[in-house]
């Protein structure tokens, strides 16, 4: 596995005109997790050429970043957000079923900061299931070369927004399940402010933070 990582270290560097075989572990190269978001769509997308899925990889994360993809434009009403998060709980149940998920009761807030609530005892989020299966999933519909993309991958595309959610709608696409990808909702409802938690006496929890 270190072993590819630098390879794919070195292919990136070299796209990008840096000093190759440098002594950074590929994990903690800076220049790979945010450099490349400044990179013209044709040397973005060569990025991505030694992946599996790697033109559909790169397109996906270049239209996010860029804004380009129209759907994660959507403003969403209240009753929308309720909604998409209800179809969010579907998605997740479909792929991983939950007893915690399960026709759960929602409350939907707002606020500054979630941190700011003291009435409800929040925990995971509700995507804890497939987080904790994703390596499985991949493994099933690419091999141990997927499983490499994605530990490889994760953090340069977590540095898009400081977020996991859209690093793992993105890379959802090294699984073999192409007609759901669970993080799609989610990245609805983070795209308008929203986090959906687990309560710990059952439920879930909608939290919107005011712009």
């Amino acid at each position: 596995m270190k072993k590819q990582y630098k390879i794919w270290q070195n292919e990136w560097r070299q796209i990008m005109e840096k000093p190759i075989n440098v002594e950074v572990d590929p994990k903690c190269d800076f220049d790979l997790h945010f450099d490349i978001w400044e990179l013209d769509k044709n040397k973005f997308i060569e990025l991505f050429n030694s992946f599996p899925k790697g033109t559909e990889i790169g397109n996906n994360a270049y239209d996010l970043r860029n804004g380009l993809i129209e759907e994660f434009n959507q403003k969403l009403s209240k009753e929308e957000i309720i909604s998409e998060t209800q179809k969010a709980i579907n998605d997740l149940q479909k792929i991983a079923y939950s007893e915690e998920l399960n026709n759960p009761k929602i409350i939907f807030r707002t606020g500054n900061s979630i941190s700011d609530l003291t009435d409800i005892n929040y925990s995971e989020m509700i995507s804890i299931e497939i987080d904790d299966q994703i390596y499985d999933f991949i493994k099933k519909g690419t091999g141990e070369i997927g499983n490499n993309a994605y530990h490889f991958l994760s953090e340069p595309m977590y540095r898009m927004r400081s977020s996991y959610v859209p690093s793992r709608w993105i890379l959802w696409t090294l699984t073999d399940i192409n007609h759901i990808n669970p993080y799609k909702s989610l990245l609805k409802l983070e795209n308008n402010n929203c986090s959906v938690f687990l309560i710990d006496d059952g439920g879930i929890l909608i939290f919107q933070t005011k712009e």
